[in-house]
């Protein structure tokens, strides 16, 4: 089935109908009518509404099938400074801490559903991309407080590694276990396999030695030379 940016096709004539349909209504409104439509969530059809939009820019054929030849036009987007970005996260885990769910903190400082969908999208995306600033910001939070606080919950002084990094760990174990069994593996089968020959090799050897005339005379060469020094 055809995708436009990761949605199904049939998913964005749907919403393209809803936006036609649209009259007076506030964006926002069309998709929460969608979401409770088709059971996906408003933030879902917030992104399919963007990648139509992103659509009818870059492809004119789009355009013209569902918008009448006019791409669609979206708010640009303001971005978040360095520090508002640490600022926002900070506050996050502070909230969190308290023992306060990510949601509840975003509403708390957003204000507006517009707002708390940007710091939802930006702590997510901090979440998934910049994992080393957030460990250094519950690092920070740690040392003020005493209390080691993650994404995901909170954790006591004694259970400093949270259970996401633990399950993690293990994962990136087992795999080195099996890396390294299956290097093993290939090592003893080249042993054996080496072992195999060298003792061919000593069976040869022993034949030349003590097997035949011209074993004979090879021993009995070794030994009456055993007192000598024979390089000299």
């Amino acid at each position: 089935m055809d995708k436009i940016y990761g949605f199904k096709q049939k998913d964005v004539e749907l919403l393209v109908k809803y936006l036609e349909e649209r009259q007076n209504v506030s964006l926002s409104k069309v998709f929460e009518r969608f979401a409770a439509d088709t059971g996906k969530s408003k933030g879902t059809v917030r992104n399919m509404y963007y990648a139509v939009a992103k659509k009818s820019r870059e492809d004119q054929a789009f355009a013209d099938k569902y918008f009448n030849g006019k791409p669609v036009s979206v708010q640009k987007i303001a971005e978040f400074k360095e520090e508002e970005e640490r600022e926002l996260v900070k506050k996050i885990l502070l909230g969190k801490k308290d023992g306060k769910s990510a949601r509840k903190i975003i509403g708390e400082l957003a204000g507006d559903d517009k707002t708390a969908l940007r710091y939802q999208n930006k702590y997510r995306n901090v979440l998934k991309n910049k994992q080393p600033l957030v460990g250094e910001i519950a690092a920070e939070i740690r040392a003020e407080s005493g209390v080691f606080v993650d994404p995901v919950g909170i954790r006591s002084n004694s259970r400093i590694v949270p259970d996401t990094m633990l399950r993690r760990l293990q994962s990136e174990i087992n795999a080195l276990l099996d890396r390294v069994t299956d290097k093993l593996k290939q090592e003893n089968a080249y042993l054996r396999e080496r072992l195999g020959e060298l003792e061919v090799e000593n069976i040869r050897l022993k034949n030349v030695l003590y097997g035949g005339d011209d074993g004979k005379k090879a021993v009995n060469w070794f030994l009456k030379d055993k007192e000598k020094n024979i390089l000299n």
